[in-house]
């Protein structure tokens, strides 16, 4: 384990860091803007879809990585609420209330893309067979739509609010 994470390199230390940044700061209240909401689904589903090995069976994989994006997306519909949730001074964002779902969600997405990369590297044959790559794609799929259905939640939240104070 101390070879891994000497092994590392520098940017994935930084990404960690910064990851937490955000997180830690998603515990208590704050801003998140509609271009955010809007923005942040197609990078995660790009990055994520980038990140797939599509080399053997691309549509199985595919398929797998669908199913899992909106498994994803209903859970983050279900695990974050609108509670407490506001539209900004200016009305072009919300205000959300501390959660550590958030932190939680960041080293998520973490964690699965390290365990990924690491096994790459470590373990070249065994992950690029088939089971591998289906796991790799279902749980890339979740860790992305959690952040989808998070960011679909938060829209239709800020939506609504929106058309009340019009």
């Amino acid at each position: 384990m101390l070879n891994a994470l000497q092994n590392t390199p520098p940017w994935v230390y930084a990404l960690f860091v910064l990851l937490c940044y955000f997180g830690i700061k998603a515990l208590s209240p704050t801003r998140e803007s509609k271009i955010s909401l809007l923005i942040t689904p197609p990078i995660l589903l790009a990055w994520s879809l980038y990140s797939l090995n599509l080399a053997l069976h691309p549509l199985l994989s595919l398929g797998f990585w669908l199913v899992a994006v909106l498994v994803g997306s209903a859970a983050a519909l279900l695990i974050f609420s609108s509670q407490d949730v506001r539209l900004d001074a200016s009305r072009a964002g919300l205000i959300l209330p501390g959660t550590s779902k958030t932190l939680v969600l960041y080293l998520l997405l973490f964690a699965v893309n390290y365990y990924f990369g690491y096994e790459a590297q470590v373990h070249p044959q065994q992950s690029n067979t088939l089971p591998v790559m289906l796991l790799k794609a279902c749980a890339s799929g979740i860790a992305s739509g959690l952040f989808c259905g998070r960011s679909i939640r938060f829209y239709q939240v800020f939506r609504g609010l929106k058309a009340t104070h019009a």
